[in-house]
């Protein structure tokens, strides 16, 4: 007899996350709190509040957008290497 834990229908996937927590910005930036705040009073991210509490979140697109502009201006600064014969 097969077990019934066999026949279980897959499990959904997860919708992808739209709302981060600050002190989720922070590992993901590898910045601080306060950084996090600041890029958020220049517009570099979007905060938003969840629910009717004080907590806020960044939006995902305003993470991805950051980490986009962030590893841009890591490629920026790292010297070319010369051509080889040059």
């Amino acid at each position: 007899m097969a077990h019934a834990a066999q026949h279980q229908a897959p499990a959904a996937a997860m919708p992808p996350k739209l709302i981060y927590r600050v002190h989720e910005a922070t590992k993901t930036l590898g910045v601080s709190v306060a950084t996090v705040y600041r890029m958020c009073d220049r517009g570099e991210l979007v905060k938003v509040n969840i629910g009717k509490t004080r907590a806020v979140g960044i939006t995902a697109a305003s993470l991805n957008a950051m980490l986009a502009r962030m590893t841009a201006s890591a490629d920026e600064d790292e010297p070319s290497t010369p051509e080889v014969g040059s």
